[in-house]
């Protein structure tokens, strides 16, 4: 008998064979995991006319407006590695391979630093250097001198952000600027917008800052005013004169109530010539990513039993991540009708902040359920269960697939977004009815065709 030794380590022969396995809760079978998280600690994106800081004094994380600081890639290394924990090292789960396992994970990010960076630093504290000795050098990642030891780089993908309708809910769509519009004619916005404490507010503030300060680009100056005080809390001290704690409560009160109605709270039932503006606006900015969280599932849960080259990918693929913003998670829980529990007492989630929707069947019953775990911020678990607050869950944490179907069916676009963006050049009110959306339909195939 010939005896042939093979120079591959008996450690790589382990690992490289090593895969995750099914992972159980009583006869509930953990499927797939998606999370979407808000980018970690930022510089001001932008700020207001008479502010004494500029942009040259921002000098992390590459310097300039908008950028991810040493503290955000921290927040975000640190969410990865609990992540991992969860996940990867069986605290509860050993759902995803121990190694990088590109068939496994697909990372998709808006294009933007902040947080593209912080995709790069949640997947460092993945599989980064700090994973147990799991990743192997010469195979994971190159063995020479001046590679950082076990760091393994893991793609993010993106698209411009222009293009961007499923995680930049802000982006330029003039069918949300027209609804928007038409949202502070109705009562309950233009009461608010023009109650005298709210007119007294904006008109002090821009006073201080030496341009028009108004409820809609008030969040300009909230953020400044927050970071600047984080960041150089003397020198805002002394070049801020008038600020102060319950002056800054008073504008994240009304900032806060802003954004409510920008995404549609408050608004519920409020018609105007036709349209539900509440529906209308939570279905522009978070009906795209509600239908692709679940057509994620669904599509797993059909795949299940089909081991065909059409669902190759969708079997292989256990973790999918999304970074992004605030007002992306805020959009999806604004849907979700979960929104009073992004943060409390109020405002827009928090840097690192982590919505996770796990997909689990029963195998006695083949029935699907999703569970929805909110990671508030940088202190907090992975263990905050938050399904049973959504409408339709009736208090459970697993909730059937069906009800998540329901906000996907309810919240889909007419079309796809850069299209129906545009559609407001039509005039809002053709909006009012499935026929006139046919109509609409009809009308830009026609235009196009010319």
């Amino acid at each position: 008998m010939k005896v042939v030794f093979y120079s591959v380590p008996i450690l790589l022969l382990l690992q490289v064979s090593l895969s995750s396995g099914d992972v159980m809760n009583g006869t509930m079978k953990l499927m797939m995991v998606q999370a979407l998280w808000r980018h970690g600690d930022r510089t001001p994106t932008e700020t207001y006319h008479n502010d004494k800081f500029t942009e040259q004094d921002w000098v992390f994380g590459g310097g300039g407006w908008g950028q991810l600081t040493p503290i955000g890639m921290r927040q975000h290394m640190q969410l990865g590695q609990k992540l991992r924990a969860r996940y990867v090292n069986g605290q509860p789960y050993q759902f995803l391979n121990r190694r990088y396992d590109q068939q496994e994970i697909f990372v998709r990010s808006t294009d933007k630093n902040r947080t593209l960076l912080s995709a790069f630093s949640n997947m460092v504290g993945m599989y980064g250097s700090n994973n147990e000795n799991a990743s192997l050098p010469g195979y994971d990642y190159p063995d020479v001198p001046g590679w950082p030891a076990g760091f393994v780089p893991i793609p993010i993908h993106t698209i411009p952000d222009a293009e961007d309708h499923l995680l930049s809910v802000d982006n330029a769509c003039a069918l949300q600027d027209t609804i928007w519009e038409m949202a502070k004619t109705t009562d309950i916005v233009s009461s608010y917008f023009n109650r005298s404490d709210v007119k007294s507010l904006m008109g002090n503030l821009t006073n201080y800052c030496g341009e028009d300060i108004n409820p809609e680009n008030l969040w300009i100056l909230f953020n400044a005013l927050k970071i600047e005080k984080q960041y150089y809390p003397l020198k805002f001290q002394q070049t801020t004169p008038w600020y102060s704690d319950s002056l800054f409560e008073q504008i994240d009160i009304v900032n806060s109530q802003v954004q409510d109605f920008q995404n549609g709270l408050g608004l519920e039932g409020v018609i105007k010539n036709g349209i539900d503006i509440g529906k209308y606006l939570r279905k522009i900015r978070g009906g795209t990513l509600v239908n692709d969280i679940y057509n994620h599932m669904n599509r797993k849960t059909q795949c299940t039993s089909n081991n065909g080259k059409e669902c190759t990918y969708t079997n292989r693929l256990k973790f999918f991540a999304y970074s992004a913003h605030d007002t992306t998670l805020y959009a999806l829980f604004s849907l979700l009708g979960v929104a009073h529990l992004a943060v409390q007492p109020r405002g827009y989630p928090l840097y690192s902040a982590c919505v996770i929707m796990e997909q689990w069947q029963d195998i006695q019953t083949n029935q699907t359920y999703f569970k929805m775990i909110y990671h508030r911020h940088e202190n907090d678990t992975l263990n905050n269960v938050i399904t049973s607050g959504i409408p339709g869950c009736n208090g459970n944490d697993y909730c059937p697939l069906s009800v998540l179907k329901n906000y996907s069916d309810v919240y889909k676009p007419e079309m796809e977004m850069n299209q129906w963006c545009d559609y407001n050049m039509f005039g809002s009110s053709a909006m009012a009815s499935p026929f006139s959306s046919l109509l609409i339909l009809a009308l830009f195939y026609l235009f196009v065709s010319q």
